[in-house]
């Protein structure tokens, strides 16, 4: 924002400046796009971590945070890469090294890449779903600030997360699932406009 834009926004007054934020904020949710290409550069640390910050301000039931993040950055993707293509071939023993290449190069597609992780806990009042639901969240919080910060994103999922070989290579304990892969980088093309969508709603009167 410019020191005209502040001059502007003290003069019209706080009702105009919050309506102004707050179109700002429905711009973002409705034209935000997934980008399944990305390249560098990614996120910095202070991005990342202002990113995950934000994410974790997801509804939270009872304030459990049943979640937590994997951070994958550049040096790491190889190991990722490897373990992936290990449980491609326990579970397939007949892929060839061609089809183990591409399952390494998934952890390639993107600079880094932010594992959003649930890790529900007993509760009386907060049942597991609800804890899952509050990790999502989170999750799309991560897509929503990057989007923020001018980085593209996607949000990717699959058997992967649920393999014991990648699971042991993450480290994620018994009650632990992974609730998304979020890709993260600089676009390498730019997205065309999203389609609107009709919400489907039921207006009860």
């Amino acid at each position: 924002m410019t020191r005209a834009d502040i001059r502007e926004s003290r003069a019209a007054g706080p009702r105009a400046t919050l309506a102004r934020d707050a179109s700002d904020v429905l711009a973002a949710l409705r034209e935000r796009r997934s980008c399944p290409g990305l390249t560098l550069p990614g996120p910095d640390h202070d991005e990342l971590r202002a990113m995950l910050e934000a994410a974790v301000s997801a509804p939270d039931h009872g304030r459990l945070r049943p979640w937590r993040f994997i951070v994958v950055d550049a040096a790491a993707r190889t190991a990722l890469g490897d373990a992936l293509a290990d449980a491609h071939a326990e579970r397939d023993p007949a892929a060839t090294p061609e089809e183990l290449d591409r399952v390494r190069a998934k952890a390639h597609r993107a600079p880094t890449i932010v594992v959003v992780v649930a890790a529900p806990q007993p509760h009386p009042k907060v049942p597991a779903w609800e804890q899952r639901a509050s990790a999502v969240c989170v999750a799309h919080g991560v897509v929503l600030a990057a989007d923020a910060l001018g980085y593209g994103a996607i949000w990717r999922t699959g058997w992967f997360g649920e393999a014991p070989k990648v699971r042991a290579h993450l480290g994620l304990a018994a009650h632990e699932d992974v609730t998304g892969w979020i890709y993260l980088g600089t676009p390498v093309r730019q997205q065309a406009p999203r389609t609107p969508t009709e919400p489907a709603i039921t207006w009860l009167t």
